[in-house]
């Protein structure tokens, strides 16, 4: 069993934060973790959620030391593992990239599209740098990505022939733990067999304690919308036309007319709604810790946090719907920290996990050459994650993805090099994008616009 000591999180003043901390302290014993460092390029929102990670730590009765540093090698000394959540020129840029897309007539969506892609063009540099960093001082460390587009930098990463790395997405684990919910059986009773790229991926299998119910499924397609909320998105008859279920994310595939008139409707992007949600609850924490009342403050963090995450999606989806998040549960639920404490722990030798990650293919996806990532079911144990094999994908999913992946591989080549001819034969490829004229006028806005965080294209 491999001993975690030491845990970095880069981005550690983002405010879903606090959600990994209290997985880490609720297993801190279990983990033997010692200190967890947080690092930001917003050092004071960063002491703001080491903050709140103290008030929880009491709260727990854990003894692990949370800090903040601004030093790197600090960070990195003898960790073992990196929780990377980094956003290259902050909620802002994706503002950017959302107003410019639109102009255009583009999806401006952080991470697929012209959006995505201006993301990865600004954000690869600098995780390729953190990862090396860490390697320095810490060459066995695992590297665990959140940071989006999450499969684009963990190809860029693998390409630049990084092992120690897998990208992390919740979106398949919590279509599994919603159709948990909907059968009404333990998530321990059920497998999924999951295939395709981060957001752009499908499950092809549903098994309940060893019985095969996605034909089940997909024959009661119109209560599995009604009861699946993100299925809900797409209908019973594209569902059943699939005979697959598909990532949420998809949605700006299969209604991507519908997704644009939305956005382009709109007073507020997505990204100036996270804004403003973020800037509430930064403010109202920072204010309940001030009076010196850390039990106001887990109050408004948890309630402010509940309504941003059950507004996800309602911008461009036309169904109305509602997580069922609350204050209450918001530290239960487990989404994205749970998926990364999971991780941890197998990777850790703390016992095997099925779950879903963005790994190289292994030769695994019919889809994908060896060598390329894609968003996979995987057997996770003290020696890696690796991917099981996975049923051919129909024609129409498999060109869709193998399309995107194609895009992914030319925009880590635009990233690496500046080059922008390979940024434009990216667009081309992809099916939210495609036409030349109108992605270069489009990427050369986006260049302008994050001059700063682009030096390659000078």
């Amino acid at each position: 069993m491999r001993s975690v000591d030491k845990v970095s999180v880069i981005g550690g003043g983002g405010v879903r934060v606090p959600l990994l901390l209290h997985g880490l302290l609720r297993r801190s014993r279990q983990l033997s973790l010692e200190e967890i460092v947080l690092t930001d390029v917003v050092p004071e929102r960063a002491r703001l959620m080491a903050a709140l990670g103290d008030a929880m730590r009491e709260r727990l009765g854990a003894a692990t030391r949370i800090r903040v540093s601004e030093d790197l090698d600090d960070v990195f000394e003898g960790v073992a593992f990196t929780f990377s959540a980094v956003r290259t020129g902050g909620a802002e840029a994706r503002i950017q990239d959302e107003r410019i897309a639109l102009r255009h007539g583009l999806i401006g969506q952080e991470t697929t599209g012209i959006g995505g892609m201006s993301m990865a063009l600004r954000t690869i540099p600098v995780v390729l740098s953190l990862i090396e960093r860490m390697q320095r001082r810490a060459p066995n460390a695992w590297f665990l990505n959140f940071t989006n587009p999450s499969g684009l930098i963990v190809e860029a990463l693998h390409e630049e022939g990084h092992e120690h790395v897998v990208g992390l997405c919740d979106a398949p684990s919590g279509l599994k733990s919603d159709l948990c919910r909907y059968l009404g059986v333990d998530e321990g009773k059920v497998s999924i067999a999951y295939q395709g790229l981060n957001h752009l991926g499908f499950i092809q299998s549903v098994r309940v304690e060893g019985v095969e119910t996605l034909p089940a499924l997909l024959e009661g397609a119109e209560d599995l919308c009604g009861g699946v909320r993100s299925l809900g998105f797409f209908g019973p008859d594209l569902i059943r036309g699939l005979g697959l279920l598909p990532n949420e994310y998809l949605y700006y595939f299969y209604r991507r007319q519908a997704a644009y008139e939305r956005e382009r409707q709109l007073e507020q992007t997505r990204g100036e709604m996270i804004l403003a949600w973020n800037e509430r609850l930064y403010r109202e924490v920072q204010e309940s810790l001030a009076q010196g009342d850390a039990d106001a403050a887990l109050e408004r963090y948890r309630a402010i946090l509940a309504a941003r995450r059950n507004s996800y999606m309602s911008e461009v989806t036309e169904t109305r719907h509602d997580r069922g998040i609350t204050a209450d549960t918001i530290f239960t639920e487990e989404g994205y920290e749970g998926l990364a404490l999971r991780v941890m722990t197998a990777l850790s030798g703390q016992g095997d996990q099925e779950l879903h990650l963005n790994v190289p293919s292994r030769g695994t996806a019919e889809v994908l050459m060896a060598d390329e990532v894609g968003e996979l079911t995987c057997d996770v144990d003290g020696h890696g994650a690796h991917p099981r094999p996975a049923m051919p994908l129909p024609f129409g999913p498999r060109g869709l993805v193998r399309q995107v992946k194609d895009y992914e591989r030319l925009t880590v080549r635009a990233a690496l090099h500046g080059n922008r001819e390979a940024a434009l034969q990216a667009a081309m490829a992809h099916p939210l994008i495609g036409d030349r004229g109108v992605a270069a006028a489009c990427l050369d806005d986006l260049i302008a616009a994050h001059r700063p965080q682009l030096p390659q294209f000078s």
